[in-house]
């Protein structure tokens, strides 16, 4: 097993760990090691594990400077844009399951489309089991009210 197969094993580890850790910082880590396993197939590369770790260094910094914001357009979700916002992703007029009680000011747990989110209410206590309708979205924090 060859240094530039360690290093792709990282870029792939990294890349599928961006979509368990949200930011979008991690996959330009990933792009770092991809590019260093390529490199590490040049002899002289592959023999020097400072060199890798400099090229993992500066592939990194460099894809992240430079190619996150471009990126950031393709893959546009709620962690780069923030602002609230009544579009049809947002769900606002739908009915939703409470998980988690919703007790202000503390925040609950909603399910929506297939996953659970949390929520809050500006108004009244909403218990689990029943359903609420969201009104508005902060973020990936949705505000609801009884339903």
């Amino acid at each position: 097993m060859g240094s530039w197969f360690i290093w792709a094993l990282i870029g792939v580890g990294c890349i599928g760990l961006e979509m368990l850790i949200p930011g979008f910082v991690i996959f330009f880590f990933g792009l770092g090691a991809l590019a260093t396993a390529l490199c590490t197939l040049i002899p002289f590369v592959g023999a020097a594990v400072w060199l890798q770790i400099m090229l993992f260094v500066l592939f990194s910094i460099v894809s992240l400077v430079f190619m996150r914001k471009k990126f950031a357009k393709i893959f546009e979700g709620t962690v780069f844009n923030g602002a609230s916002g009544t579009s049809p992703e947002d769900g606002v007029g739908e009915v939703v399951d409470v998980v988690d009680a919703i007790e202000p000011p503390a925040e609950g747990r909603i399910r929506f489309r297939g996953t659970t989110w949390k929520a809050r209410t500006t108004g009244e206590s909403i218990a689990a089991g029943s359903h609420a309708r969201i009104v508005a979205r902060d973020n990936v924090t949705y505000i609801v009210e009884k339903s």
